[in-house]
């Protein structure tokens, strides 16, 4: 039997990911080329995912530590690639001559892999101490 708590994040979650499709619907009709924008919405959709996969699995502490870590390193991993779908994708849907992104835009997002990486793996680490310290 799920607990109340659980249902209401998962109602929470739901939410968020209705938000997040808004918000990409109006990005996707805007003429944005900025990375950094592309980064905050593939981060957004990663730590959703990242949060989605971690909720509700009660486990030891060890596994709490290790589950954590391996889901926010993914997800960091993930956001630079999703970032370039959204790219490709917004570049496809507005059919211009030319790309929305540039190369060049498109390798500092590439770049950035590793910082990302970094950034989920420190998230991993804080997440599994506050929820083995409630």
């Amino acid at each position: 039997m799920n607990s109340p708590r659980f249902l209401g994040v998962l109602q929470i979650l739901r939410l968020t990911a209705l938000l997040l499709g808004v918000v990409i619907l109006l990005w996707i009709s805007f003429e944005d080329r900025s990375e950094s924008v592309v980064l905050l919405l593939a981060g957004a959709i990663c730590a959703w995912w990242a949060v989605r996969l971690l909720v509700g699995r009660p486990s030891g502490r060890n596994i709490v530590l290790i589950r954590h870590i391996i889901v926010w390193i993914l997800a960091g991993l993930a956001i630079a690639p999703l970032a370039i779908l959204l790219m490709a994708f917004k570049s496809g849907i507005h059919g211009h001559g030319t790309p929305d992104f540039t190369i060049q835009q498109i390798q500092s997002v590439l770049l950035r892999t590793p910082f990302l990486a970094v950034g989920g793996l420190l998230l991993g680490v804080g997440s599994a101490l506050w929820y083995l310290a409630r």
